[in-house]
């Protein structure tokens, strides 16, 4: 009889895989896997085949299904583009992993999934305004905001790093996006040439607390976080922002520079703090999605819980 629930987390480096009992909740597997992200989406399938076969009774014992994807997803679970990962353009994810496994599947924008696991069982269970902000291989924004999602018209709400500006006043052509300085790539490759040493993004942060060179190095990186903390709190003036993702395992290293460098400049002062589920947030997230799913049963769309319901648009044609 199916009685698991998985979860799947696509980053652009890393894939997470988390499978829980369906009634109980109790952990059965989880890995960390690395993502095929040159590869296209088939081998991302066939990496997922591989995993969910090695499950004590393989694929026919998955009830629900919940996946996290970087780059903006509409209701219909349908990739719209995954930032970082080749050729995912105009998935239809969903459809494709209910074709595949023939189970209820929730496919969503992964800072959203952040947002969501944050809710259900993270540091966000009090919070009807707040944003989860994810640090990896991009940066993303998850918004809940009134008490639900908010994807936005384009479903792409909370793309951060894409943002360009110039912390320095310097005026720039082609500004770098704050996915550019930001991501842990190239946190990784500042550190490496200050300290010809191979660091995580989130090593190079914490160790940034008592080494100058590594102070120096990331200051760029901790300026960009921070304008992209002030604009996301003075536009939104949400309860608080939690930082999640790899990176943000940096610790109070992290979190103690961006607080000393927002503090002047903030007039409505969003409460800062980490994610309570750490890097697994996102994780989570799908889980919440896949359990919602099997609930619903044979209805189409996304679970209705925390989502804020589309606008209504007009018909062509019709009067006004």
């Amino acid at each position: 009889m199916k009685r698991h629930l998985v979860a799947v987390d696509i980053g652009g480096s890393k894939t997470a895989i988390l499978v829980v009992e369906a009634n109980t909740h109790r952990k059965v597997y989880s890995e960390k896997l690395k993502t095929p992200a040159d590869s296209g989406v088939g081998a991302m399938l066939r990496l997922l085949d591989d995993q969910l076969d090695e499950l004590p009774g393989g694929r026919t014992s998955i009830r629900a299904l919940g996946v996290a994807v970087p780059g903006p997803v509409d209701e219909k679970g349908h990739v719209v583009r995954a930032g970082n990962l080749e050729g995912w353009v105009d998935v239809p994810l969903r459809a494709q992993l209910e074709d595949r496994y023939h189970v209820p599947t929730f496919v969503e924008r992964d800072a959203n999934c952040g947002a969501l696991g944050e809710k259900w069982l993270g540091a966000a269970k009090k919070l009807n305004d707040f944003v989860f902000l994810a640090l990896g291989t991009g940066v993303g924004a998850g918004l809940f905001l009134n008490g639900a999602i908010y994807r936005g018209a384009h479903f792409a709400a909370g793309e951060v790093g894409d943002m360009t500006f110039s912390p320095d006043g310097k005026r720039k052509s082609s500004p770098p996006s704050v996915s550019d300085i930001v991501g842990k790539n190239a946190i990784k490759k500042m550190a490496r040439r200050a300290t010809g040493e191979k660091l995580s993004a989130a090593e190079a942060l914490e160790r940034a607390a008592t080494e100058g060179r590594l102070e120096r190095a990331t200051r760029k990186a901790v300026a960009y976080l921070s304008t992209s903390v002030v604009v996301l709190a003075s536009a939104l003036d949400p309860e608080a922002i939690l930082f999640g993702g790899g990176t943000s395992e940096a610790g109070e290293a992290l979190l103690r520079r961006i607080r000393e460098t927002v503090a002047p400049r903030l007039t409505l002062r969003a409460r800062l703090q980490f994610a309570g589920l750490g890097w697994e947030s996102q994780l989570y997230g799908a889980l919440w999605g896949a359990e919602k799913a099997l609930s619903a049963g044979a209805r189409r769309g996304s679970p209705r819980d925390w989502f804020a319901r589309p606008a209504q648009r007009r018909a062509s044609g019709s009067s006004s």
